[in-house]
């Protein structure tokens, strides 16, 4: 009962490193924006060993009518999406086949998943947005609690040039409206960008189905040869209608949720020698979600008939890391965070056998220190071993590692290898919870190992590469819930239940001219649950041996761009998602079934007019769905058909 919006297409492009380029020693041009999120948090050597990484553009997303994070995301390689029905539901990712809430979010490196828990990208939009890194594999060694399966980071564009202006507007089927007004621009010492923007949809339903989300966003990035710093705010505001039951069942007229959210981060890298950087991070994340459910008419007093709830959830970071350049083309990183996650909840549940008010508070603190060691052992050999230690008021100490390395086959072929460990908090409601469902503060955060190996070339004189990995990943003490109890006012969390993800992505990026691209990509995941812990009924969300539910056996995308020298641009994509596993969640106890594949094809294009240069009005074109292919990303909840935008934007 949250968010999410429209969704259409883009251009992925593919890098083994983000951002990551040869270089000697840091010079004048080691400024914060190299040192961002990758795999590494560093800038490489272009052989040195990393995750398997995808960086998108955000200037490419804006010129193909993306608008939110969660479009762009479903091309990925290894990434699910799944959106609860219409814009504005619930949206999910999985990546390799760990569970949601074991991917790190990262905007301007401070995290915004709830503490211990998912994140939600229904309003998560690609306004004001430089590029999107996703890191597949575990990254706890640097971003601590949940980076189990990955980390996705957001990054806010800076501005450079002269002062340039952006504007668009446009409309669209259900109702779709979209506008935004900002400019952008500086010069190496200074830059800065702003941006305001509303998206809203009437949505797919026949009533109480709006949708509605408002961004300001601002930037700004200053360096004076010796420091940088890199100061960011984005503010986000969404109203999402619900009027469907949690069987799908469209019957509530006034339900809804209303959610803000702020991100500030301020980034300052301070070099203290010609080898040595000192890196400090300051960044708050402040969430405000409402849930709103009245009675739908005065005579509405029989059973449950009304809920609301008003949450506060912050979390508060400081970082400081020192980067030490040595031997040419190796890098010692070491570091350490303190961060605060906290939680205000209070809620009143409305029924005929009386009101009954319910109040939740909890915080916690976490504290880690880390290393990471990287570079080249040789010309054809790089490296990289790194390892953490978290000590939380919660749940006391963790530790994990994580080394990898790559080998230079010849100059088109790069394999590489890696393995480490992971884990993921418990969430304050599965700590604390009371009520109808009681938690147990003795609960140990969920592990994982994963290992991995994979393969980059680049044939035919460099029109096309060639990526490919194979991985396996087991979790260990999953949280499961039990709704018996095992004794009167004992808690309903354990860590009982144990699963396992092994699989394969293959990419494909095939340059045909100078103006027209292919991009390929598929993937393969068997996910298992190996434990199912104290709930073995055939109600249970783990049964030992079956799959985890709405992830995917295998999936595949297709994407052409053809590009005109006037800046016109097509692009047709076509995404297939095979059979999935869900459960019954309707009936008591819930019963497993199975939601079929599906195909969509999606495209778009961009007109610019008669006249105009690159920066000038463009008309942007794009239909989602074009076939009005049905089908159920979650059971009881069909995705939107065909949607189609009509807009025009002026600027980049």
């Amino acid at each position: 009962m949250r968010r999410v919006r429209t969704r259409i297409l883009f251009t992925v492009f593919l890098a083994s490193t983000a951002h990551a380029q040869q270089r000697g020693p840091l010079g004048a041009r080691d400024t914060l924006s190299t040192v961002v999120v990758t795999a590494t948090r560093v800038p490489v050597s272009t052989n040195a060993p990393t995750a398997s990484t995808t960086v998108l553009s955000g200037e490419a997303l804006r010129a193909q009518g993306i608008s939110k994070v969660s479009d762009a995301l479903r091309l990925v390689p290894g990434v699910q999406m799944v959106q609860n029905g219409p814009q504005g539901s619930v949206t999910s990712l999985f990546l390799r086949g760990g569970n949601s809430n074991y991917v790190t979010v990262l905007v301007d490196g401070v995290a915004v998943n709830d503490a211990g828990g998912a994140f939600d990208f229904g309003s998560l939009s690609t306004d004001n947005v430089d590029r999107i890194e996703v890191v597949r594999g575990p990254a706890s060694v640097l971003y601590g609690s949940n980076a189990v399966s990955g980390v996705i980071q957001i990054i806010t564009r800076d501005g450079r040039g002269a002062a340039a202006y952006t504007m668009e507007a446009g409309r669209g089927a259900r109702g779709a409206q979209r506008g935004s007004v900002g400019m952008h621009g500086g010069t190496s010492a200074a830059s800065y960008s702003l941006l305001a923007a509303r998206q809203s949809t009437d949505g797919i339903l026949p009533y109480n189905n709006k949708d509605v989300t408002d961004v300001l966003s601002a930037a700004t990035h200053l360096s004076n040869g010796v420091t940088d710093a890199r100061l960011s705010a984005r503010w986000s505001s969404s109203l999402y209608q619900y009027p469907t039951e949690y069987d799908g069942t469209v019957a509530d007229r006034n339900a809804e949720q209303v959610d803000h959210r702020l991100v500030v981060s301020a980034d300052v890298a301070h070099r203290l020698s010609r080898d040595l950087l000192l890196h400090l991070l300051l960044g708050s994340n402040e969430y405000l979600p409402r849930s709103n459910d009245g009675p739908d008419t005065p005579a509405d007093t029989l059973g449950f008939y009304g809920y609301v709830s008003r949450s506060v959830r912050t979390r508060r970071t400081a970082e400081a890391r020192l980067d030490y350049r040595f031997a040419d083309r190796n890098t010692l990183t070491v570091g350490g965070e303190v961060a605060r996650d906290r939680e205000r909840t209070t809620s009143l549940s409305l029924s005929e056998y009386g009101n009954s008010p319910d109040a939740f508070e909890a915080a916690r603190n976490n504290s880690a220190l880390y290393a990471q060691l990287l570079g080249d052992a040789s010309s054809r050999l790089s490296y990289s071993v790194g390892a953490r230690l978290d000590q939380n008021s919660s749940f006391g100490t963790f530790r994990t590692a994580r080394v990898s390395a790559a080998w230079t086959v010849n100059s088109t072929t790069r394999i590489r290898a890696s393995m480490g460990n992971a884990f993921k908090a418990p969430s304050f409601y599965e700590n604390f919870a009371t009520g109808y469902v009681t938690g147990n503060p003795a609960l140990r955060p969920e592990r994982s190992r994963s290992s991995e190996v994979g393969f980059e070339s680049v044939v035919h004189d460099g029109a096309v590469t060639l990526r490919g990995a194979l991985f396996t990943q087991q979790f260990t003490d999953v949280i499961q819930y039990s709704g018996t109890a095992p004794k009167p006012g004992a808690p309903n969390y354990y860590n009982v239940a144990a699963a396992k993800a092994d699989g394969a992505e293959l990419s494909a990026n095939w340059k045909l001219t100078p103006m027209s691209s292919v991009t390929a990509s598929q993937s393969w995941t068997d996910t298992r649950t190996t434990q199912a812990g104290f709930d073995k009924s055939a109600g249970a969300n783990y049964v030992a041996g079956e799959r985890l539910i709405r992830r995917p056996a295998q999936s595949s995308t297709v994407s052409a761009e053809q590009r005109w020298a006037d800046g016109s641009r097509l692009q047709v994509t076509a995404m297939h998602v095979g059979e999935r596993a869900d459960r019954d969640f309707a009936a008591y106890p819930s019963t497993a079934v199975s939601l079929p594949a599906y195909t969509r094809v999606d495209a778009s294009m961009v007109l610019p007019f008669k006249g105009a240069d690159a920066s000038g009005p463009q008309m942007v074109v794009s239909a989602t769905n074009l076939f009005n292919v049905a089908y159920q990303e979650v059971l009881h909840f069909p995705a939107p058909g065909r949607l189609w935008y009509l807009g025009v934007r002026i600027g980049r």
